[in-house]
């Protein structure tokens, strides 16, 4: 049972036995106590009350209106918080509203209302974003493809807690191309597509694992048998390379935030800052062949290819042994003839020279 704090300060009952016996000498010191307690509570309140009287009066009320005697304050009014939102419109009657990301420019013009029959809007396209609209598009069926996996909470239809819609996936992959291609912040992206930084920057996390699991293997395929070979070493034949199959070097790309005790091995004498390197092959059309992890950018060429797995593969004579071309040398001073090699291995009319990279 709750006691007052005039009870609570006077002690209880039970003070009032001394060695098991009601002593009424006990129990008149504790009435007293009591008494002073609740003379002290009521004094107390009294001031809180006339002090509450004075601020009222203060604030223009009536200290007698029924609102002043009240003991209770009077329930607050409900107020609807402002609907959030990245970016916002007012409309013809003057109304402020929160603009969706299907209200926003790029969703119109690259979604919603493309010109697809326009030369124009597909050069501006490739310049915008670093592929073809055509390429666009069946990036964004192919992510669809795999929503499950890797954008769940950008299912097409999908709401989130209070019931908005969730982010357009085709706006979203719009701004990871952007953000890869020009080095666009978070921000500018929200500003042209009314999606959130936390939103963009989340969905560009799961879509650079989403390159590396599914568009890496699927696109980059290192070649392995002649067939292979028949879309990626025209132009080397045309240009009078035979056997050439593809051009070999090292890139750098920055990495920041590098710990200190690494430092060190990622800078590079051609580099101001600090950097991974990564070994690739690509064909004449600038496809992506083959490419090692990242490596320190300290690290020069002849070390870095040491853990290409399709060069080492390729000097000793793991793949491409079918490959098959012809190449001239000098027979005599004066004569040139023909002669036939096969994979890296030298031609097959002489066993004892050695071509590496199939004559390349």
């Amino acid at each position: 049972m709750a006691i007052s704090k005039a009870q609570f300060e006077a002690g209880s009952l039970s003070s009032c036995f001394k060695q098991g016996e009601w002593d009424p000498g006990l129990y008149g010191e504790y009435k007293r106590k009591l008494n002073e307690a609740e003379e002290i509570a009521t004094t107390e309140a009294m001031l809180d009350h006339g002090l509450s009287l004075t601020r009222q009066f203060a604030r223009g009320l009536s200290p007698f209106s029924p609102r002043s005697f009240s003991t209770s304050a009077p329930p607050k009014k409900l107020q609807r918080r402002e609907p959030k939102g990245v970016a916002y419109y007012t409309n013809e009657e003057g109304k402020t509203s929160v603009l969706s990301p299907k209200m926003s420019s790029w969703y119109n013009m690259y979604v919603a209302h493309p010109q697809i029959n326009s030369a124009k809007f597909h050069r501006r396209f490739r310049a915008r974003f670093r592929m073809p609209y055509q390429s666009y598009e069946d990036l964004c069926d192919l992510v669809i493809e795999h929503v499950d996996e890797y954008f769940a909470r950008w299912t097409p239809g999908k709401t989130d807690a209070v019931g908005n819609p969730c982010a357009p996936i085709e706006l979203l992959v719009l701004t990871a191309l952007r953000y890869l291609g020009r080095g666009w912040t978070f921000d500018d992206l929200s500003e042209n597509t009314a999606i959130s930084e936390e939103v963009i920057r989340l969905f560009f996390h799961q879509f650079i694992k989403f390159g590396a699991e599914v568009l890496f293997e699927k696109h980059v395929n290192e070649p392995r048998t002649a067939s292979d070979l028949e879309n990626h070493s025209h132009e080397y034949l045309v240009a009078g390379f035979p056997g050439a199959i593809g051009s070999m070097d090292a890139t750098h790309i920055s990495c920041e935030r590098v710990s200190w005790k690494e430092r060190q091995s990622h800078l590079s004498h051609k580099l101001p800052y600090t950097a991974r390197s990564f070994n690739l092959t690509v064909n004449h059309r600038r496809r992506i062949l083959s490419t090692t992890t990242g490596h320190p950018a300290r690290w020069n060429d002849k070390t870095l290819i040491t853990f290409d797995d399709f060069a080492m593969d390729l000097k000793e004579g793991k793949i491409l042994g079918d490959h098959v071309f012809e190449l001239y040398e000098k027979d005599g001073e004066d004569s040139v003839k023909k002669v036939t090699y096969r994979g890296q291995m030298e031609n097959t009319q002489d066993r004892n020279k050695n071509s590496w990279f199939g004559g390349g």
